[in-house]
C-alpha cells in the first residue's frame, strides 16, 4: 500500500525491530538489514528517531549501545516512555512522584526537575504513582504503592505490554506486571506513557516539525508500534523478526492493521511505497 502523504521521517522501533538485546549483558544485535535501513535514511537526510518501548535505560546510555551494533544516534533521536513520562507528569504539575522503577527512568524524571520518592513504607505524600522496567521490587514496594493510591495518588505505567522481544525470547514487561498487581489491590488503572499511547508519537512530531501523517512508523508489535501510528495517523510498517508472526498482524481490526508487513528491514528501501 503506497502512503498518500510524502513521508519526511521514520520511527523505528528497538526490541524486535532494529536489535535485539541479550538480558545478560545489556548488549544488542542488530536484525537483519537495520543498520543499513538506518544509515541510508540518515545519508539521504531523513529523519530517524528510534523509539523503544522499554525502559532498560535513559536515552543517553542507548547510545554507545546501540553504536556497538552498527547504528548512529544522537541522544536526541532515542525516545523512552520514561522521557515521554517526564514531559506529560510535568505538564499535569505532579511535582512528588513515587517510582518503582530503575535508573532508566529515574534519571529523566529527575533531569526534569520531578522529585522522585522511593516505594517505601512510610514515604512522605505524593502527587502519583509511576510503574516502569526494573530487576528489583518486592512486597514492600507494591504495598507503598499500593497506600499512595488509596490515599489518592493516580496510577501511571511507563508500558503495559505483557512482553518484549529478546534475544533469548520473549521477555517480560515488569510495569505491565506490577500494574495489574495494583489494579488487583486498588481497582486502579494505570494510565499508560508509552506506546500505543501517541503521546511520545506527538513528541516526535512537535520535535521534528513534522506531522504525524508525514511519518512512518516500524514496528514488531502490532498492539505497541501499529496501534500508537494508525491512532496518531502514522505510516504503519510491521516487521515479523520480534514478538509477531503474519497472522498476529492481520488479525488486528482494519483501523488499527500495519499498512505494510515485512519479514524484516532487509532490502526496506526498495520497497514501492517510499517511492
Amino acid at each position: 500500500m503506497k502512503h498518500t502523504h510524502k513521508l519526511r521521517a521514520f520511527v523505528f522501533d528497538i526490541d524486535g525491530t532494529l536489535a535485539m538485546m541479550d538480558k545478560d549483558t545489556s548488549t544488542y544485535a542488530a536484525l537483519p538489514g537495520a543498520v543499513d535501513a538506518v544509515r541510508t535514511l540518515q545519508s539521504r537526510g531523513f529523519p530517524v528517531v528510534a523509539y523503544t518501548n522499554g525502559t532498560f535505560f535513559p536515552p543517553e546510555y542507548y547510545v554507545p549501545k546501540l553504536a556497538d551494533s552498527g547504528f548512529k544516534f544522537t541522544e536526541n533521536e532515542i525516545l523512552t516512555p520514561a522521557t515521554v513520562a517526564a514531559r506529560k507528569l510535568t505538564a499535569l504539575n505532579h511535582k512528588r512522584v513515587m517510582l518503582i522503577g530503575a535508573e532508566g527512568t529515574r534519571l529523566p524524571l529527575q533531569q526534569i526537575g520531578i522529585e522522585v520518592i522511593d516505594a517505601q513504607i512510610g514515604a512522605p505524600k505524593v502527587d502519583a504513582v509511576l510503574l516502569a522496567w526494573t530487576k528489583d521490587f518486592n512486597a514492600a514496594n507494591l504495598e507503598a504503592a499500593a497506600q499512595a493510591i488509596w490515599a489518592g495518588a493516580p496510577l501511571y505505567a511507563t508500558s503495559l505490554a505483557p512482553y518484549f522481544a529478546g534475544a533469548k525470547g520473549k521477555m517480560l514487561g515488569v510495569s505491565g506486571a506490577l500494574a495489574a498487581a495494583l489494579n488487583n489491590a486498588t481497582g486502579a488503572k494505570a494510565t499508560v506513557f508509552g506506546k500505543p499511547s501517541v503521546d511520545g508519537l506527538n513528541i516526535i512530531a512537535a520535535q521534528l516539525g513534522i506531522a504525524a501523517h508525514e511519518m512512518a512508523v516500524i514496528g514488531d508489535d502490532p498492539k505497541l508500534e501499529i496501534m500508537m501510528a494508525r491512532r496518531g495517523g502514522a505510516f504503519a510498517v510491521g516487521v515479523t523478526s520480534g514478538v509477531a508472526n503474519h497472522a498476529a498482524f492481520e488479525a488486528m481490526p482494519q483501523s488499527e492493521r500495519a499498512q505494510v508487513i515485512l519479514p524484516d528491514l532487509t532490502g526496506f528501501l526498495a520497497q514501492s511505497w517510499l517511492n
